[in-house]
This record gives structure tokens, C-alpha cells and sequence, in this order.
């Protein structure tokens, strides 16, 4: 994968290397930084919005800084401004003191925030009722922790305004690193990100609070930069990846999926991964359900394979079939749909000695229970598809706090597994055992509806029976999925009654416009 093509995504940590690099290193000083940070982020509120009211929430360190160069910018260009110091005005330092002191030679409106108890001010609670624009400039990119007393009483009052609430570099509350939220945190309409973006615009709960994220250039030379380890997918790196299918190509050559899932009254679940894998570009798929499950064969261009079954799902029979059926394709999904009993945990951990690469869901995961090193041998591409509560057994978490702390907890997963680990949910997760992480772009509300993930589970089988590694056919699988997901919603059913079906309809389409070449970017989080 072209990395080049992708947007890298720093943490804090690599922020301020980034920083010194340019202050110390280069000789930059801070205070030009802080300039063109606060100028640029005030030209991007005035292109958007020429706001008449405006108000500047301020904490104490650079951010706060940074939110006294937005103040007097926007101030220059005729909006009426308040600031408000979340601390006494003498405990501001360096750069930040420096651009206070500057307000007040102006004449523009410095106050605290708060009253002598410690409450937010009426002045604050009217002014910001009444602003056009509300400025987060609370918390940087070094924040950690929960914020609490006036921070957070700001931020309350911050996410019941009724204006466009702009954050400087992250929404405050979030870490930047993690995406984590540990207390109150603003939700932005629009975050301008310093320099790059940030692990946090993107990866959830905390993605979900930057609104549309744009980067703004504050004058740090290249040099500087730092490599990331998380990127975020664009679609003119996932066309990269698309193998396309050429004139001398026939059915076989293509690329050959194996399902082997369903079980009485979950047959359904295996059908939609199978004929996912058609969609997702495989040319030939077969559908391996176990006696005694329905024989209805909902989509006629995936043939279906009966398999020795016990009471409607696999059990030990059905080991020496599977096998001997995985052998003739290229890849093998396995587990949507299968059901749960003893006799399929034992099925599911023989077939993983299977010589073909693997995708893993469903009731294949939950038959690992928390057993990740159990794949760690295999020498085929495997990918595990879990939601938060699969993970969190796998990991022997809480589902809430893999919730929590998602990128951790799929990176963990990935190194003990060595399998490449898709996290699904909002922000899809795929996590490389070498601790490399992506962030999947795409997607949307209406994925949360059963059978979404057999289809996840078949796109990106296909792609690993094209030939592409692990990390690779995920990413672009988990690509497609969301973007068929937002075709679908953009052009026919929206998000509140879409089913895992009408994906299919929309599959094609995502391919066609990867491989038609780049599309616009936005970082709009869904």
C-alpha cells in the first residue's frame, strides 16, 4: 500500500517532536508559530461564516494562545469579540501572556470566564447564547485525562450554544493521540487542526466530536515531520489496490471464495458473505451450510455445497470436507452464520491449519474465546473482523472499554493474533500486527442493521483471493463496504431503513469509482 497517498495521523507525541524540531532545531520561534496558527484558523471562520458576534473560550496554555490570535484577527475584521480566561490572566506564560497582553492594548474584551465560586458567569452564559461563533480554544493536543471545574463547565456551555463551535487543533476533551474521552469534551462543527491531523479527529468516541476537520498550514517546514504510524484511507490509495479484471481472465483466475457458515434459521448470514465475495470482484464463490439447514438458495449465482452436519449446523464430520472444499479456492471466510457448540469451536480451530488465507467473524471469533495466540502460527494472510463485544472477548475486556480505547485495543489483538484486526463500527479500525493501524473513512449509520457485517466479511474475502496481503484486503474490503454504504444512502435509501442487501446494489458502483481515479477528499466525519 502507497502510504505516500494516504493522510498520516500524528499523536501527541509526535506533534511536539515536530514542534521542537521546528523551534530548537530549525529556530523557528514559537510565537511565529502561534501567530500563523491563529491567523489561519481566523480566516477559515471568516471564509465560511463572517460572523457578527463572536466568542473565545481560552484555557491556559498555547491553545489558549492561539485563541487570542484568532480573537484579534477576527476582531481586525469587524466582528464584535469576547474572550473569556478560563484562568486569572496573570497565570498565563510566554507566547499565550504575550498575545493577551496584545489584546489588551487593543481594547478587545478580556474577561474571566468564571465568578469569585467558581461558576461560569452570567456574561458568559448570555454572550455565548447570543455568538455567532463559539471558539474552543480550551485544550491542545497535550491534553490527558478528564477535564473538570471551569474547563468543563465551559465545555457545557460551549456544546449548548447555538452557534458554529470552531476547535483549535481538537476538539477539547479528546486526546489526541487515542480518540479517547474520559469527561465532558466539545462536540465541534468544524476543527482546524494545526500543521496535520490528529489520531483523535478520526478514531472513536472522540472522532465522533470534530465535526469536519480541515489543516491548516502554519509555516512548519517538512523537514520537520515526523513518520506516522496511523493513517487515515483515501480512496486514491485504495484504487491503487483494486485488481481489475482483464480480457484473458476467466471466472477461476479471478479469484475463488469458499464460505463455509449458516447453520437451521442462520443460513442467511453465509448467503450474504457469499454473494458479498461476487460483488467485492471474486468470480467463482461456493457456499458450504451443514445438513439439515435450509436449502433455499437466495442469490442463483453462488453455488451451494452441502456439508455433514448435526442438528442443522457443522460439527467434527464436517472437518475432511471442509478441508478438501477449501483447498479447490483461494480463500476461505469463515464463520458467519456458523452457530455455537462444542462441536464447532473444535471444527473452527482444525480449520485454522487450512493452507488458504483466512477471514474470520461472527461465531468463527467467538469460537477463539479469548485464544488469539491460537492463530499466531498460521502462515496464510488472516483477517478477524469483531465488533466491540467480540473484541472485547477475544481481548478479555469489557466491551465498554474496548469502546473506550479502540485503536489500543485492535492493535493489541492484531499482535497477539499476528492476524490483521478489523474493528468495525464507526471510524473501522484495521490494525497490522506490526502495530501500523488505518482508519477507514466511509461508512454510515445505516450499517447498523444485521447481516452488514457477513457482507464486510465476503468484500474482503474477495480481495484476499485476488492475491492482496492481509492489511491490504482489508483496507480496501472495509473501504468499499462504507462506501457502497454511503452510495446507497446518498442515492436511493438513506440511513434509517437501509438492510445489509441493498449493499449489493452499490458494490459495484464503489469499485467503478475507485478505480475511475482520485475524488474529492474530505475529512467530514460521519
Amino acid at each position: 500500500m502507497d502510504e505516500s497517498l494516504l493522510l498520516g495521523l500524528y499523536t501527541a507525541q509526535a506533534m511536539r517532536e515536530v514542534d521542537g524540531a521546528a523551534i530548537e532545531g530549525v529556530g523557528i520561534p514559537g510565537g511565529h508559530l502561534m501567530e500563523r496558527a491563529g491567523v489561519a484558523v481566523a480566516a477559515e471562520i471568516l471564509e465560511r461564516h463572517a460572523p457578527d458576534e463572536a466568542v473565545v473560550f481560552a484555557g491556559k496554555g498555547n491553545n489558549g494562545g492561539d485563541g487570542f490570535v484568532i480573537a484579534r484577527e477576527l476582531s481586525e475584521a469587524g466582528v464584535e469579540v469576547t474572550v473569556f480566561l478560563l484562568v486569572a490572566p496573570e497565570e498565563y506564560r510566554g507566547d499565550a501572556k504575550l498575545n493577551l497582553d496584545i489584546l489588551a492594548n487593543l481594547g478587545i474584551d478580556a474577561r474571566r470566564a468564571t465568578d469569585g465560586s467558581g461558576a461560569l458567569t452570567e456574561d458568559a452564559v448570555v454572550l455565548t447564547g447570543m455568538a455567532d461563533v463559539v471558539v474552543d480554544a480550551v485544550f491542545g493536543t497535550g491534553f490527558a485525562g478528564a477535564a473538570e471545574g471551569p474547563a468543563a463547565a465551559a465545555i457545557g456551555l460551549m456544546n449548548e450554544a447555538p452557534g458554529l463551535v470552531v476547535s483549535v487543533d481538537i476538539a477539547s476533551g479528546v486526546v489526541a493521540s487515542t480518540g479517547s474521552v474520559s469527561g465532558p469534551a466539545v462536540a465541534a462543527d468544524l476543527t482546524v487542526t494545526l500543521h496535520a491531523a490528529k489520531v483523535g479527529h478520526f478514531v472513536t468516541p472522540g472522532g465522533s466530536l470534530s465535526g469536519e476537520v480541515v489543516i491548516a498550514p502554519i509555516g512548519i517546514p517538512a523537514l520537520c515531520d515526523r513518520e506516522p504510524d496511523v493513517w487515515l484511507l483515501t480512496g486514491e490509495a485504495m484504487g491503487e489496490l483494486v485488481v481489475p479484471k482483464g480480457s484473458l481472465d476467466h471466472k477461476r483466475s479471478v479469484g475463488t471464495v469458499l464460505v463455509a457458515g449458516g447453520s437451521r434459521g442462520m443460513e442467511g448470514a453465509a448467503h450474504l458473505a457469499a454473494f458479498a465475495a461476487l460483488r467485492g470482484g471474486a468470480g467463482l464463490v461456493h457456499c458450504a451450510l451443514p445438513e439439515g439447514a435450509a436449502a433455499e438458495k437466495p442469490f442463483a449465482e453462488v453455488i451451494t455445497v452441502t456439508v455433514p452436519g448435526e442438528d442443522g449446523r457443522f460439527g467434527a464430520a464436517a472437518r475432511s470436507p471442509l478441508l478438501e472444499e477449501a483447498d479447490r479456492f483461494k480463500a476461505l471466510a469463515l464463520g458467519p452464520g456458523l452457530g455455537r457448540g462444542d462441536g464447532t469451536t473444535v471444527l473452527v480451530r482444525e480449520l485454522l491449519g487450512v493452507g488458504r488465507p483466512l477471514v474470520l467473524d461472527a461465531d468463527g471469533l467467538y469460537a477463539l474465546g479469548g485464544e488469539l495466540e491460537l492463530l499466531a502460527g498460521r502462515a496464510h494472510p488472516t483477517v478477524l473482523t469483531p465488533h466491540e463485544g467480540e473484541l472485547g472477548r477475544l481481548n478479555g475486556r469489557p466491551a465498554e472499554e474496548v469502546a473506550a480505547e479502540r485503536l489500543e485495543s485492535a492493535r493489541v489483538a492484531a499482535r497477539r493474533s499476528g492476524a490483521t484486526v478489523v474493528l468495525k463500527g464507526e471510524a473501522t479500525i484495521v490494525a497490522d500486527p506490526s502495530g501500523r493501524a488505518y482508519v477507514v473513512p466511509t461508512g454510515n449509520p445505516g450499517l447498523a442493521t444485521p447481516g452488514t457485517g457477513d457482507v464486510l466479511t465476503g468484500v474482503i474475502a474477495a480481495q484476499l483471493a485476488k492475491g492482496l496481503p492481509a492489511t491490504e484486503a482489508a483496507c480496501l474490503g472495509a473501504y468499499l463496504h462504507g462506501l457502497a454504504a454511503d452510495l446507497a444512502a446518498e442515492e436511493a435509501v438513506g440511513t434509517e431503513a437501509m438492510v445489509a442487501s441493498d449493499l449489493f446494489h452499490y458494490l459495484p458502483a464503489a469499485v467503478e469509482r475507485l478505480k475511475a481515479g482520485p475524488q474529492e477528499e474530505t475529512h467530514e466525519h460521519h
